[in-house]
């Protein structure tokens, strides 16, 4: 268990907790704050060793050693939804929905309550607290992008997911998935021409050595979350697992109101970098040209209807 003591015992219980994701990234923000402030409040009771920059492999190999015991939380993205619950990863495709706000209302209704996180949580994965804010995504590139026809054939780095895949190739890109950690060397030696992120992962990978246009085409309000293995909560007493509960509120939507705050501050860290920003982008010609892919993946995967989560 995290080469903890389990719970609770004389030498009080040590927390695992692993992220993928870097220093000035919203998920990040919420453990640095998590560890500082359970530790206070449980007066040394529980300590927390917090490895960051994924240190533990990739998001699904660390939800992996999760699900075995061997990280007790994690704090990050939304891989555990797409292998676990697949049928409601939508929430985190792009051109899907438009705003955060959408997200949280969708992922609080009956329907993720009975059917997604009962689904994660036999898969010893337990989501913990509200989403967390990361970020509008846009698109990188050595040329300016404004419209769809800017990125035909570009050689897009995208995260190792179908619907991203299949949503950008309606836009016309081309899409590759390199791994977050290899983003950057992928860039700098063209094994890519472009990628896509919110302003937080042009910072924390200073990606602007090595793409000259950040276009904003706003087309995932992107979130995370925070995790605890479910068998590593079931072992904390009443008191722990109330104090973990408590300790991750606070701090998630701490650090979704910190996203909001910076978001505009690394935009400009962006500018002052050399990156030019795009703003006059055709943001709803992005979404019409990914539609029909959206379509098909409601059609083929996702659980109800396009419409329907929309107007929730």
């Amino acid at each position: 268990m995290g080469g903890s003591s389990g719970g609770s015992g004389s030498g009080g219980t040590t927390i695992t907790m692993a992220s993928v994701m870097k220093e000035g990234t919203s998920p990040v923000y919420a453990g640095k704050q998590f560890k500082q402030r359970i530790e206070e409040e449980s007066d040394g009771d529980i300590t927390v060793e917090f490895s960051y920059g994924g240190s533990y492999g990739s998001e699904s190999e660390t939800f992996d050693l999760m699900a075995q015991g061997s990280v007790d939380m994690y704090t990050g993205g939304s891989d555990a939804y797409d292998i676990h619950a697949p049928e409601y990863y939508f929430f985190n495709s792009p051109f899907v929905l438009e705003s955060f706000e959408q997200q949280q209302r969708i992922m609080e209704t009956d329907e993720f309550q009975e059917e997604v996180y009962p689904a994660l949580e036999e898969a010893g994965i337990k989501p913990v607290g509200p989403r967390i804010y990361r970020g509008m995504r846009h698109y990188t590139s050595n040329e300016p992008v404004r419209t769809p026809d800017d990125v035909q054939g570009m050689d897009l780095r995208l995260p190792n997911h179908d619907s991203w895949v299949s949503a950008w190739e309606s836009v016309g890109a081309s899409p590759s998935p390199v791994s977050l950690d290899e983003l950057y060397s992928a860039l700098q030696q063209g094994v890519v021409a472009a990628s896509e992120g919110p302003p937080a992962q042009i910072a924390s990978l200073s990606l602007w050595e090595v793409q000259d246009y950040y276009s904003l085409t706003s087309h995932l309000p992107q979130s995370g979350q925070m995790y605890v293995g479910t068998s590593f909560y079931e072992g904390l007493d009443q008191s722990q697992q109330d104090l973990v509960d408590e300790v991750v509120n606070e701090v998630t939507q701490e650090a979704t109101q910190w996203a909001r705050d910076s978001e505009e501050e690394l935009l400009t860290e962006a500018e002052e970098n050399g990156m030019e920003i795009i703003e006059d982008v055709d943001s709803e010609a992005f979404y019409e040209a990914a539609a029909p892919a959206i379509e098909q993946l409601f059609e083929d995967k996702y659980a109800g209807s396009w419409e329907q989560w929309r107007n929730v």
